[in-house]
């Protein structure tokens, strides 16, 4: 019997010190979320498209309430 096999860890990405603002970068989160919905809804995977959706929702009020600062 092979031995299993230990699950992949993914370390947290960290912003450099000369970062973007926290608006810019979900500005730019909310960008990608819709590229991987509009992949999602070619393929045919809705409930993948409409979790991509809530998430690109919450960036845009994240960008929002960061303006209002």
């Amino acid at each position: 019997m092979p031995a299993a096999q230990p699950k992949p860890r993914f370390e947290p990405v960290r912003a450099p010190s000369s970062s973007i603002s926290p608006a810019e970068s979900a500005r730019y989160t909310g960008d990608l979320l819709e590229s991987l919905r509009k992949m999602a809804v070619v393929q045919g995977h809705n409930l993948l498209a409409h979790l991509l959706e809530l998430a690109r929702f919450e960036a845009i009020t994240l960008v929002k309430d960061e303006t209002k600062r």
